[in-house]
């Protein structure tokens, strides 16, 4: 990946403290996390829950922000996920439209890969062409599609990134 054309975002970690906040915001947008592929509850409540249980499982999230909003996006490993870390990118749906996916993901990427990450899994709905562009031009690969679990889900699209030793030496210290 060509990092030299892709300005990276600032990256603040979330805290326990920050959840809540993250919480509301998720809670108030499910088609954004539909639209991302992440199968996650609905109710504030228990998704403050679920972050607050991937962070002690030592889980990444970050949050960006965006303009004025400190929680304008939110980016790095499903919280949703336990069994298989996967890429999550959610952005608040007024900052959509705006051309930052590319930006956000490469900023994920390149924190997860700068702390240790051998492997990243995305996986998009098959309709969210944005999500398979972005995944396209940062260079993951099709590893295959998976059908729903579920009556009325759609499928998912899969892609992984594994670091190059040439991001990985470039990043070490």
């Amino acid at each position: 990946m060509d990092d030299s054309n892709i300005p990276t975002p600032e990256l603040f970690a979330i805290t326990n403290t920050d959840c809540r906040v993250v919480a509301e915001k998720l809670a108030s947008d499910p088609e954004g996390l539909s639209a991302s592929g992440h199968v996650a509850p609905r109710n504030m409540g228990e998704i403050e829950r679920v972050i607050i249980d991937a962070l002690g499982r030592g889980q990444k999230l970050w949050r960006i922000r965006v303009m004025d909003d400190l929680f304008g996006a939110i980016v790095g490993d499903d919280p949703f996920q336990e069994d298989e870390q996967r890429l999550f990118v959610w952005l608040d749906p007024k900052h959509r439209g705006n051309d930052l996916g590319i930006e956000l993901v490469a900023g994920a990427i390149k924190k997860l890969e700068e702390s240790g990450r051998e492997r990243l899994i995305a996986t998009p709905p098959r309709s969210n062409y944005a999500a398979l562009r972005i995944l396209n031009v940062l260079e993951f690969t099709y590893i295959g599609e998976k059908d729903p679990d579920a009556p009325g889900e759609e499928p998912t699209v899969l892609f992984e990134r594994r670091p190059t030793k040439r991001s990985v030496t470039k990043n070490a210290p």
